[in-house]
Parts: structure tokens; C-alpha cells; sequence
């Protein structure tokens, strides 16, 4: 499969969750949590394409600068790791139980 026919399929999969969350469940907050995810995969793939196909010096470092900020803004801001999974999503363990 090529990389273009993979993102394609992440990119649907991604608007098939949101939508099945916001339609069939009614978890409009998880749904907009799939779909910033998708926004910013979009972000992460432009940003790369614009970087490879740079011309000069003056692109690499803009669109350098721009694939970073797309990577940084991908990076988890939760730094705690004492999460577990319920019902598909991720959600704070009650220790005081």
C-alpha cells in the first residue's frame, strides 16, 4: 500500500469514528477529540509535502519551522501515565476506591 493510499485510509477511518461517536453515541466531546486528531494529521502530511518539495534555503527553513510546530502540536500534553482505557477512551484511574 502507498503512503498516499495509507493516510487516505487513516484520514477515513478517523471520519468514521468521529462521525459513529457524534451520530450513534452521542459523545460530541470524543468525536471533536477525533477529529482534532484528524485536523492535525492533515497538518503533519502538508506540512511534510511542503517540506520535501522546499526549493531553496529560505523554504527548508520556513517549512522546517512549519513541519515542527505540526509534529510539537501532535505531542501528548498529559504527562500522566496513570490513565486506563474504558469503553474506547481514556480516562483518569480513581485510586481512592
Amino acid at each position: 500500500m502507498s503512503a498516499g493510499l495509507l493516510a487516505i485510509g487513516v484520514d477515513a477511518a478517523l471520519d468514521n469514528c468521529a462521525h459513529y461517536l457524534r451520530e450513534e453515541q452521542g459523545l460530541v466531546d470524543a468525536a471533536a477529540q477525533i477529529d482534532a486528531v484528524r485536523m492535525a494529521f492533515a497538518d503533519v502530511r502538508s506540512a511534510a509535502r511542503a517540506y520535501r518539495d522546499s526549493s531553496d534555503l529560505v523554504d527548508v527553513i520556513t517549512t522546517g519551522d512549519r513541519l515542527d510546530a505540526a509534529l510539537a502540536a501532535c505531542e501528548p500534553t498529559d504527562t500522566d501515565h496513570n490513565r486506563e482505557a474504558v469503553d474506547g477512551l481514556c480516562v483518569e484511574e480513581n485510586d481512592h476506591e
